[in-house]
């Protein structure tokens, strides 16, 4: 026998070989067992899951002289065998794409009230790509859809049921076929791989099933594509060659290039890509894929639940949405979509991908409000930092403490200085050894009666200098958070249990951590330490706190917004480029 594809080697012959449909076959194969098949049946879905191997198995089922107690077909008789090799009477399967006109239903209508090969059978026809029948053809088929023969039962399968008009939807009974999930796409390819005595690594396996999105028939060619060019091995080398796919580390070396701002990396890894053979433009889709996923792990807890991808690609996606800012990932996401806008343009492919990645990793080369606000942030993040290593608060000079035994002095003490030479100033001597004092840093005692009510007090004007300190992104995280309790010296700040991503964030910010700290300590008199916990809703405090829940976030009003301390951007761009202001 010739060689066939493993599509139609492997196409389901019973119910129960459907792969991902559970809630199609469970349903239609108990309607066989009823005697209750409707006379009309709408199948809609992607292609490849499905509809037409359903359409055949319900002629089958009808049909069958020897059909199961479950509903499924025998496979062995003489009108199963007909069927699975397409030379029954009984199945009329047609494609719409060819047969939409007028005179082609009015031929499916003479041909309706002939009587089945056999006496008792049930003639089935299979409309694909049902959608592209013309509108007089659809409006010609509304009578016999309606009131068919008894031995007479019709099939549209599409992939765009909404081009159908309603009258043809609200005659039918409608089955949605799903794309087939990633693990059960997965088990099936290494089913077949197994049957087969192709080699396969799970890795490979599970980028086949990525890239058929959930389509079993393109699952299946392109595992048998991969198989032939390695020989019977399937690896994912091999299905990136293929399919012109870069390698999957990529996207980690491109999030690094964002996260340190490295442009020649960036360069470097196009260059990479483009000697590799790889298709670039099917890697800026795939690189927009990928920041969708980080954005979804960055706001999504239930990330299972969103999207039908293996176990190892979320790992990935929550990882580098633990490295990347935000900001930076929707920007990732605005700069690769007009990217594919420009490239289905037919610009130069490598240029308008390296133009892209030198934006992401270098926000001052591009001119859109995100990158701007980007920017802006890390310009007042460098201020503040040199800000903070420029001060020398007078109460950070230690004193020496005085000895118990030591006399207070009257008078100011007498230097005696070293001699110096006739050419030096005086002033620019520094006091002998004798005169200099070493300085030791008492212990710090935590604030004396710290309690949930003292923190109350002091919590809009804690959140006030939080909000000049830390800048606009720490300010976001740390806003979300209030105070739920007191142990000993630590202040613990809960936030919702529904904000995971949120409480990850505080927890690993040392900075807005040591800015809580120090704050806190100057509000409260005294060293405090600070722990975020999760807490489930609106959780209440402690027992020993007499205030009501809602109370502890602080009403706008109630926030120190005198601007002191606060940066002016404006000031803050002419310091930074050495400019001017000038009104027109």
């Amino acid at each position: 026998m010739d060689y066939q594809a493993l599509y139609r080697k492997y196409r389901p012959q019973r119910f129960s070989e459907i792969v991902g449909q559970d809630h199609v076959t469970l349903t239609l194969a108990r309607e066989v067992q009823q005697g209750k098949v409707a006379h009309a049946y709408l199948f809609a879905g992607p292609r490849g899951t499905g509809k037409t191997s359903t359409a055949r198995i319900i002629a089958k089922a009808l049909n069958c002289q020897d059909r199961g107690i479950d509903g499924e077909p025998c496979n062995v008789c003489f009108s199963c065998t007909g069927i699975t090799g397409t030379t029954s009477m009984d199945v009329i399967e047609l494609d719409a794409a060819s047969h939409n006109s007028v005179d082609d239903v009015r031929d499916i209508r003479s041909n309706v009230g002939t009587v089945a090969s056999a006496g008792g059978a049930r003639r089935v026809y299979i409309l694909d790509e049902a959608h592209m029948l013309s509108r007089a053809a659809a409006n010609a088929l509304l009578k016999t859809l309606e009131e068919p023969p008894e031995h007479a039962h019709f099939v549209l399968a599409t992939t765009e049921p909404y081009k159908l008009p309603p009258t043809i939807r609200s005659r039918t009974q409608r089955f949605d076929f799903h794309p087939v999930g990633s693990e059960v796409l997965i088990g099936h390819l290494s089913r077949i791989a197994g049957l087969e005595g192709i080699r396969a690594t799970p890795e490979a396996l599970s980028l086949v099933a990525r890239h058929a999105r959930g389509s079993v028939r393109d699952a299946l060619g392109l595992l048998e594509q991969v198989a032939a060019l390695g020989s019977g091995k399937v690896d994912a080398a091999g299905v990136n060659a293929a399919l012109g796919l870069a390698d999957t580390e990529t996207f980690a070396r491109l999030c690094a290039a964002i996260s340190s701002q490295d442009a020649p990396g960036a360069l470097r890894l196009v260059a990479e890509i483009a000697g590799s053979g790889a298709d670039l433009r099917r890697y800026a889709a795939d690189a927009l894929e990928f920041f969708r996923g980080v954005f979804l792990a960055q706001y999504a807890p239930n990330l299972e639940e969103i999207v039908d991808e293996p176990s190892d690609v979320l790992e990935e996606w929550r990882a580098q949405a633990r490295a990347l800012d935000s900001s930076d990932v929707l920007r990732a996401i605005d700069q690769l979509g007009d990217a594919l806008v420009t490239l289905r343009e037919g610009r130069e492919e490598r240029l308008v991908l390296e133009l892209t990645l030198l934006r992401l990793v270098r926000p001052e080369t591009a001119s859109d409000p995100v990158s701007l606000a980007g920017r802006m942030a890390r310009l007042e993040d460098r201020v503040r930092l040199l800000g903070e290593r420029s001060e020398t608060p007078a109460e950070a000079i230690p004193r020496a403490p005085r000895a118990e035994t030591e006399p207070i002095p009257t008078s100011p003490p007498r230097l005696e200085l070293a001699p110096e030479p006739a050419t030096a100033s005086r002033a620019d001597q520094p006091p002998s050894a004798p005169d200099r004092v070493v300085a030791a840093q008492p212990a710090a005692d935590p604030p004396a009666g710290l309690d949930l009510a003292a923190v109350d007090t002091v919590w809009p004007q804690l959140v006030s200098k939080v909000r000049e300190e830390s800048g606009p992104r720490r300010y976001a995280l740390f806003r979300e958070t209030r105070p739920i309790g007191v142990e000993g010296a630590r202040l613990v700040l809960g936030i919702g249990a529904h904000l995971p991503f949120h409480l990850a964030q505080l927890q690993e910010d040392d900075r807005l951590t040591g800015v809580v700290t120090r704050a806190a300590g100057e509000l409260l008199g005294g060293v405090v330490t600070i722990e975020y916990r999760a807490v489930n809703g609106d959780s209440d405090p402690p027992e020993d706190a007499d205030d009501d829940p809602s109370e502890k976030t602080p009403d706008k009003d109630d926030l120190d917004d005198t601007g002191k301390g606060a940066i002016d951007p404006a000031e803050m761009v002419v310091d930074m480029f050495d400019g001017e202001i000038v009104d027109e």
